[in-house]
């Protein structure tokens, strides 16, 4: 299949029975990180009296936003700083916890042309902590992060018109379900 050719061209597909405009948001660019960072907890009375049992990362509760964007070298480009707080619980064998928040920044280079938004995703993390000889706790975090730039756009596609779900197994009486078409009709200059 040549690169100019669409699968619907293809001899083992149909053509397309109409072409839909449709609004989706488009990705410029993107990139997956590994970033790690290590926080310590202070020499207070609940890091003395903590032996370190384990650390959980808190997906959920953790961000991840855009801090500066400067342009690159090169046209269109952005040199983008994000912002990561990785939320994590460090659990002692006392029975005690204590959530915490560690900081970090990662800068990446991104197509951003006018009219995209850059974003950030934290994908998945994990946490160490360990007890240090002078009474503090050094917890390191490291976390999967998807940075990107997009935008919502209008596409033009080839389909083969709405989807109809198929009927569900029921029990119980029958009835007409969907009573009638789920969409209003198309118009017939968007027809192939």
């Amino acid at each position: 299949m040549s690169m100019s050719q669409g699968p619907w061209e293809h001899s083992d597909f149909p053509k397309p029975t109409e072409i839909d405009c449709i609004t989706v948001e488009k990705v410029y660019d993107s990139c997956i990180q590994t970033i790690t960072t290590t926080q310590m907890l202070g020499d207070d009375v609940w890091c003395k009296e903590c032996a370190v049992t384990s650390c959980t990362f808190d997906l959920d509760s953790s961000l991840c936003t855009v801090g500066t964007m400067t342009p690159s070298t090169t046209t269109d480009y952005s040199d983008i700083t994000f912002v990561i707080g990785a939320e994590y619980t460090v659990s002692c064998s006392n029975g005690k916890s204590m959530t915490s928040t560690a900081y970090t920044t990662a800068t990446v280079t991104l197509y951003n042309p006018t009219g995209t938004t850059p974003s950030c995703t934290l994908i998945s993390g994990t946490c160490s902590c360990v007890n240090l000889p002078n009474d503090t706790i050094s917890c390191t975090i490291t976390l999967c992060v998807l940075f990107q730039t997009s935008a919502v756009v209008q596409i033009m596609v080839p389909t083969y018109g709405f989807c109809t779900p198929p009927t569900c197994g029921q029990v119980g009486p029958v009835l007409p379900c969907p009573p009638s078409s789920l969409f209003p009709p198309q118009s017939g200059a968007t027809s192939v």
